[in-house]
């Protein structure tokens, strides 16, 4: 009896370890890289991660102090997921600009999240009104651990004929740098995403802020797009959650992606990817922000960046794929 009951239990442990190695992906918890507390990523990276945790997939943030730190492990999966705009995502896989001589050949589009509205604040009382108007100011710059940044603030100030010769330079880590130099009255405006959280309690420090709108013209966005050619200028109105939007104002926008290493396994990026296409309005609960994210255009024309083969499947599936030149 003794022997049998031996037997049982060895048979009995053999079978949960192997439950164990066979387990689904559910099973396992995957990083999701964002920017610390206050940047939009964090807000958008917690977001996507209650969703894929309330649909069985284990995700959680891992707050870096910026894209440039974490695409890059990204690339060498030391996280399997994050967040980054196009521009940012062109310049990794093609080792130009900020990733000059450092490719990034291994990271892959999961999705199309939302436009971002990277725009530049200063005092709602400022007579600063348009970006012209910064000339001989002084402007945050640098941002080196989000060295994207940098690039964003020079094509803003192009959209006013300016250049960084024009202002006065204060180089900052990242765009909460930016802010709190700002709120410490060190610098004259900053720049930060519409609806992340740093700009609320910014705008609480100071007695608020108000967005400089840019020239929408073809010359103005010419000038802009030599930084920033995925740049496109929209209308927006004021509403809940655009802190900094008084009125009707002109800003541009481009869209900010989900990012996965190539070799994240097929069936945990179909799974994440179909989560978020059914959840807009969790997304949306969790970040007002996200109120943009369209499901029917999380796939586009992203050359040449690609997508990964786990969210292409997802997409076949719907009739996303393959998508429209320009999305």
């Amino acid at each position: 009896m003794f022997k049998i009951r031996t037997a049982l239990m060895t048979a009995a442990a053999v079978m949960a370890a192997a439950t164990l190695i066979t387990s689904p992906a559910s099973a396992q918890t995957f990083g999701i890289g964002t920017g610390k507390q206050g940047f939009w990523t964090y807000s958008a990276g917690a977001a996507i991660a209650k969703v894929a945790t309330d649909n069985g997939l284990n995700l959680r943030i891992q707050p870096y102090g910026g894209t440039s730190a974490y695409v890059p492990a990204v690339n060498a999966k030391e996280i399997e997921f994050g967040l980054a705009n196009e521009l940012e995502t062109n310049y990794a896989i093609t080792g130009r600009v900020i990733y000059e001589g450092k490719p990034q050949p291994e990271v892959r589009i999961v999705a199309i999240l939302a436009p971002l509205y990277s725009v530049l604040y200063v005092r709602k009382d400022s007579p600063i009104k348009t970006i012209p108007d910064l000339k001989g100011k002084r402007v945050p710059s640098d941002f080196v651990s989000q060295r994207v940044l940098d690039v964003l603030v020079q094509g803003t100030l192009a959209n006013g004929g300016l250049s960084y010769a024009d202002v006065q330079k204060v180089p900052v880590p990242n765009v909460v740098g930016g802010a709190n130099e700002f709120a410490e009255g060190k610098a004259d405006t900053f720049m930060f995403a519409l609806g992340a959280g740093a700009v609320a309690e910014t705008d609480a420090k100071v007695g608020g802020v108000r967005v400089l709108p840019i020239d929408p013209s073809k010359e103005a966005m010419d000038r802009m797009r030599k930084f920033i050619p995925v740049a496109y200028a929209t209308r927006l109105e004021p509403r809940k959650g655009l802190v900094g939007i008084l009125e009707p104002t002109m800003v541009y926008a481009y869209d900010y992606l989900l990012l996965a290493n190539s070799k994240v396994p097929d069936d945990v990026v179909y799974r994440l990817t179909k989560a978020l296409h059914g959840n807009k309005d969790a997304l949306a609960a969790s970040f007002p922000a996200l109120r943009d994210f369209d499901p029917k255009r999380m796939a586009k024309d992203t050359a040449p960046v690609q997508f990964h083969p786990g969210a292409i499947k997802f997409y076949q599936e719907v009739g996303q794929w393959p998508p429209k030149a320009g999305g």
